[in-house]
């Protein structure tokens, strides 16, 4: 990619960092932060946007200059200060009463659920039966009252409960990409929310405002949107690392 100025935007879990059994075990490679961070000092933006909220991805990846889009748009980290949209904020209780709900109704075994502020994410991987899990969590959000007036998505063995305000990876990346004034774009994702972002990465190259790329991560339980909407594939984490390896060796010359 010869755009100039250039960003690269990516997803965590699925892309830079192996699919763990629960949240808190992910971790990315120490070759794969140092691209990235190699990176900072080359491109005009490197980006994590990612379904995880901002200061946890930051706490993960631990790069200055990395701008962390988390919450699928809903906030950000940018030089020390986590800015959350206003009108999401006004969900944050409603997102909290929610869980307690679950968390009282709900015994399913090998449930994880994580409350991330304005959004929440409800794992099921560790399961003994996910499809049944997924059916028991669906049943139970449809008949109580604190799921009603939230947005109810699936990912990958997980549902997650967010704010109705049409605020989506895809958005973010439109905002970041104006905001950077990026002419290549380079967008790396595996799941369900980030073909989002890829259509809107695609939206933007056909609006004329860049040039962009989306790599799709695949792997176990890969959504079949990734793969149509994805410019081109990555078999796995380990091929993302060294991908972004190669492209921060090329800027190193």
């Amino acid at each position: 990619m010869d755009k100039s100025p250039a960003g690269l935007i990516t997803d965590i879990d699925g892309t830079i960092a192996l699919i763990t059994s629960t949240p808190d075990e992910t971790s990315i490679s120490s070759l794969c932060r140092d691209s990235l961070k190699a990176l900072t000092s080359n491109m005009a933006l490197v980006a994590v946007l990612t379904g995880r909220g901002s200061l946890k991805a930051r706490d993960m990846l631990d790069i200055d200059g990395v701008v962390y889009v988390g919450n699928h748009g809903l906030e950000r980290w940018l030089d020390c200060k986590l800015e959350v949209k206003e009108e999401a904020q006004e969900y944050a209780q409603a997102i909290h009463d929610l869980l307690d709900r679950l968390r009282r109704e709900m015994d399913v075994p090998g449930l994880v659920m994580e409350d991330k502020g304005v959004s929440a994410s409800i794992h099921y991987r560790l399961s003994p039966e996910p499809s049944m899990a997924r059916e028991a969590i669906m049943d139970t959000l449809g008949h109580i009252p604190e799921a009603n007036g939230l947005l109810i998505t699936d990912g990958k063995l997980v549902v997650e409960a967010r704010p109705p305000l049409g605020i989506t990876k895809g958005t973010a990346l439109r905002q970041l990409v104006m905001e950077y004034g990026l002419k290549g774009v380079l967008c790396l994702g595996d799941d369900v929310t980030d073909v989002d972002a890829f259509k809107a990465l695609h939206d933007l190259t056909a609006e004329g405002f860049c040039d962009g790329l989306a790599v799709g991560i695949l792997g176990q339980n890969t959504p079949s949107d990734i793969e149509k909407e994805a410019d081109l594939f990555l078999e796995s984490v380990t091929e993302t690392e060294e991908l972004l390896h190669m492209i921060a060796e090329t800027y190193r010359g």
